[in-house]
Formats: C-alpha cells, sequence, structure tokens
C-alpha cells in the first residue's frame, strides 16, 4: 500500500493493529497514543495524515472493545455520554490547530516543522501521563469497587447527574463536559481519543475503580474518535484505505485485550499501561532528536 508516498507492508500494519487493539481492550484507552506515532516513526506517514488515519480506526477498535466491555458490565454511559458535549467543540478546535501549523510551519528534517511540533507535544504528554499512573495510587485502591469521592467529583457546578455504575453522589454535568472539552482538542490534536488522558482523570480526579474506568474510557474514545474523523477527514488527512487495513487486526484483538482485565489485577494492569507509555514517549524522543539532526 502506498501512502503519501511511502510504500507500507499489509502485514507489518495488520500487526501493528493487533498490538494497538490488544491496549486499546485492556485499558480502555483507544490506542492512538501507539498508532499515531508508530505510523510516522516506523512507517513513515506523515504526522497529519497518522493522527486522522489513527482516530478512523480507532472507530472500529473501540466499538469491538466498547462492546465487550459492555457486556461485562463495566463503564458509567451517562457520564460517557454527557463528555461529548464538549468534545465536539475540542476536537474541531484540535483539527484546526493541525492545519494551522501545517500551513504556517516549513516541512523537513532539521527544521521545526508540524511534525516535530507534535512529536515534542506527545514526549510531554506521554511522560505526564506515565508519571501519574505510575506514582498515584500504589495502595493498590483500584481493586476495590468502591474507591473514594476525588476532587472532581465534589465540584459544585449544576446541574448534577446519578452516575448509574458507580457508587458515588451526584457529579456536576458541566464539569464532565469541559472534562470532554479538554479530551475532545487532544484527540483533534494529537489523534489519541482523549482516552490515555481520561483514565488516570477517572482514577484519581473522580475516584472509579479501574476496571469502570476502562470500560466509561473506550466508549469515550468510540465517540470522540468519530467525531475526530469527521473533523480531519474534512482536511484530507484520513487514508480510509489504511485505516481498514489496521482495523483488521484491531477489531478481533480488542475484544481479547478486554476479556483480559478480568484476570489481571487492576494495580497491574495500571503500572502496565504506565510503562508503555514511558516506553513510546522515548521512542518518540530518539525519532525527534534524529529529526532536528537532519
Amino acid at each position: 500500500m502506498e501512502v503519501a508516498g511511502q510504500v507500507l507492508s499489509y502485514p507489518g500494519l495488520i500487526a501493528l493493529g493487533v498490538i494497538v487493539g490488544l491496549v486499546a481492550g485492556m485499558f480502555g484507552v483507544g490506542g492512538g497514543f501507539l498508532l499515531t506515532p508508530l505510523l510516522s516513526v516506523v512507517f513513515g506517514v506523515p504526522m497529519p495524515i497518522a493522527v486522522g488515519t489513527g482516530l478512523c480506526q480507532m472507530v472500529g477498535s473501540s466499538t469491538s472493545a466498547a462492546l465487550r466491555h459492555r457486556k461485562m458490565g463495566q463503564g458509567e454511559p451517562r457520564f460517557a455520554i454527557v463528555m461529548i458535549v464538549g468534545s465536539l467543540a475540542g476536537v474541531s478546535a484540535g483539527a484546526r490547530a493541525i492545519a494551522e501549523l501545517n500551513e504556517s510551519l516549513p516541512s523537513g528534517r532539521g527544521q521545526i516543522d508540524v511534525t516535530a511540533v507534535l512529536y515534542g507535544a506527545y514526549v510531554f504528554f506521554l511522560l505526564c501521563i506515565a508519571g501519574v499512573l505510575w506514582w498515584q495510587g500504589r495502595g493498590g485502591f483500584e481493586d476495590l469497587e468502591y474507591v473514594r469521592r476525588g476532587p472532581l467529583s465534589r465540584w459544585r457546578l449544576p446541574p448534577y447527574i446519578d452516575l448509574l455504575s458507580i457508587p458515588m453522589p451526584q457529579v456536576s454535568v458541566m464539569g464532565i463536559a469541559y472534562l470532554g472539552l479538554f479530551l475532545g482538542f487532544l484527540s483533534g490534536f494529537l489523534g489519541t481519543s482523549g482516552g490515555i488522558a481520561l483514565i488516570p482523570i477517572l482514577l484519581y480526579g473522580y475516584g472509579f475503580p479501574f476496571r469502570q474506568a476502562a470500560g466509561t474510557g473506550i466508549v469515550v474514545t468510540w465517540l470522540t474518535a468519530v467525531v475526530g474523523t469527521l473533523a480531519h477527514y474534512a482536511d484530507g488527512n484520513v487514508h480510509v484505505g489504511l485505516a481498514m487495513v489496521l482495523m483488521v487486526g484491531s477489531s478481533l484483538s480488542a475484544q481479547v485485550g478486554a476479556e483480559l482485565t478480568r484476570s489481571v489485577s487492576a494495580t497491574r494492569l495500571r503500572k502496565g499501561l504506565a510503562a508503555i507509555v514511558f516506553t513510546m514517549a522515548l521512542v518518540i524522543v530518539g525519532e525527534l532528536v534524529n529529526r532536528l539532526q537532519g
């Protein structure tokens, strides 16, 4: 397959889809934080196309994982639905930011182009997430059915809603919507779907148990991936054929990953996700240094 002048291997793309789907299903994060930079670093796909196509692929993998989590009773649908209200505006803003950077910055290795800016943003973002996941919650509280009320659950911004799957007092609708706005921007700008940032927010900001956080995160991933795909498709940043090939492996492996959440402790899941995120950040740092050196 040829994408933007790069010839890509079908077996390699399918294998990448399998890995991303497994991570998406197990951790409820969508896998965009792996897929988007790897498409650029390993396969040479231009970063704007990697962002848009990564979101398109996540529609398939997150649908599969979300159905599996729902079957296992994991996730909070009301929280996810409210978040999409803010995500709609955030995704569009992120996609516009990439389009403007692409037009205003030069292109090519050895220069601070749009790819270098996105790589730098990815590194900062991933290191923050890895640090929070690794160092917070070391008491293993994620395995409890009810954890505690986190600071975000105490926001007094009316109106409020009850969460059906989490034994927690009413939470602010506006607080969830603002969170959706922030994660929607990340989705449109970095192609991450926001799930990788949402999991620690649900764990430590709201007090969700890990498995409920994963089930909620994958639903939000699906919603923001759909909106992000449409926004990037309008800018010509979605390669549908590439996304379809990636879905071949990811749709099946996402269900396997979701099933694995039953047999792995929540603490190990959290630390495993932190290790994957940190490793991905190091890979991007190496490619960013090489790119700036020309």
